[in-house]
């Protein structure tokens, strides 16, 4: 069975992993397991012999939570021991267990994990460390652990003697990157981290979207000093004190490309490099920049010259984010780089667009889309 985090999704292939020799299976997919009776614990935790720090971190959790659940300690060992509660990457372990055929390599296929009893033991694995993580929060989360919030007053811990489970799902999330609320800025960052972690908010693909046309001249401030006509042209004055950009300008895309493309090489396991604009008006009025169409043509045309650039340099697939925001939020009339992502912003929207509007206009050109939702900022409203 396959469930996404809401459970709903596609049913996936099961595939075999198969190092050395066959994976081990005890019995039926499904068939239920006693984890804990009259607060004693019946199962082992298992790691592997390569597990990360991360996931003996994770298993270690679960040995916590679950003794605070049942009102008995279990242990946590390394190796494989069928009957047990086995946790971490099917890699980890020799001989493996059996699982689906994970494709860590994936960016959209970093967070799936599998939730499988067979009678005797217990499977929580997964495709990456994270996932694992994941795969450890939704078995505390389907016995009743919540945490609301961020401090311990809003933590939930059922009482728990006897627990019996029964699972054989396939999981993965519907959105790749989850952030709601968005981090306060004052937030103590431990708890922060471990609300993300506990509520599977934590993403194990990273998506820039930042404001980054400044950033860009900041790093390139000879470059821009020497160029005034790569500023964009308001009342036929270059705004060299400004944040925007003459995009028609040949020169200043070139060095657009060559800056993200230095980004990514400098860090060669970064999924993403942010071409999103710096905020606010002053958009360049220059007749090639009103030829190249809207100012949401003008930014995507920018962004696709980036994801071409980025996909060339061998890494695997590198993404380039941006938002449908202020006045590059109404739809293009280009096509977009399918490496392209854009984030439909909720609110500053111009245009006189609906959201759902917005959704099927920059769907329509090719990119890859998200949401960008405004719950709060927490600077605003404090």
């Amino acid at each position: 069975m396959t469930s996404r985090f809401s459970r709903a999704g596609r049913i996936l292939l099961f595939g075999l992993l198969v190092v050395g020799s066959p994976p081990l299976r005890a019995g039926t997919p499904g068939d239920p397991v006693v984890l804990a009776a009259g607060g004693v614990p019946c199962l082992t935790i298992c790691v592997g012999s390569g597990a990360t720090d991360r996931v003996q971190a994770a298993a270690g959790e679960l040995a916590t939570q679950l003794e605070r659940i049942c009102g008995g300690p279990f242990a946590v060992v390394t190796g494989l021991r069928e009957p047990g509660i086995v946790v971490g990457l099917p890699g980890d372990f020799h001989p493996q267990p059996e699982a689906p055929a994970f494709q860590p390599g994936d960016p959209w296929r970093r967070e799936e994990y599998l939730l499988r009893t067979d009678g005797a033991s217990l499977h929580l694995l997964g495709a990456t460390e994270t996932a694992v993580e994941h795969a450890v929060w939704d078995l505390l989360g389907r016995l009743g652990y919540r945490l609301y919030f961020l401090t311990d007053t809003w933590e939930i811990v059922p009482s728990l003697p006897d627990i019996t489970v029964a699972f054989d799902e396939e999981v993965r999330p519907d959105y790749h990157t989850r952030l709601a609320p968005r981090q306060a800025p004052w937030s103590n960052a431990a708890l922060w981290k471990r609300w993300l972690q506990r509520n599977r908010a934590s993403s194990a693909f990273s998506l820039s979207t930042g404001h980054s046309y400044g950033g860009i001249i900041a790093a390139n401030e000879a470059a821009f000093a020497a160029h005034p006509e790569y500023y964009a042209m308001v009342d036929n004055i270059r705004q060299t004190n400004g944040s925007k950009f003459c995009i028609s300008n040949p020169g200043l895309r070139q060095l657009v490309t060559d800056y993200a493309v230095g980004v990514m090489q400098a860090s060669p396991d970064r999924d993403s490099v942010s071409m999103e604009p710096s905020d606010g008006g002053g958009w360049c009025e220059c007749g090639a920049c009103a030829d190249m169409g809207s100012v949401s043509d003008r930014v995507l045309w920018l962004a696709n010259d980036v994801a071409q650039a980025i996909n060339a340099l061998g890494h695997g697939p590198r993404y380039v984010g941006m938002y449908a925001y202020n006045e590059h939020s109404p739809p293009p009339a280009i096509a977009g780089h399918s490496n392209v992502i854009v984030n439909i912003a909720t609110s500053f929207i111009r245009g006189g667009y609906s959201v759902a509007e917005l959704v099927e206009g920059w769907r329509a050109s090719g990119v890859t889309l998200g949401i960008r939702d405004y719950h709060d900022v927490f600077t605003w409203s404090h």
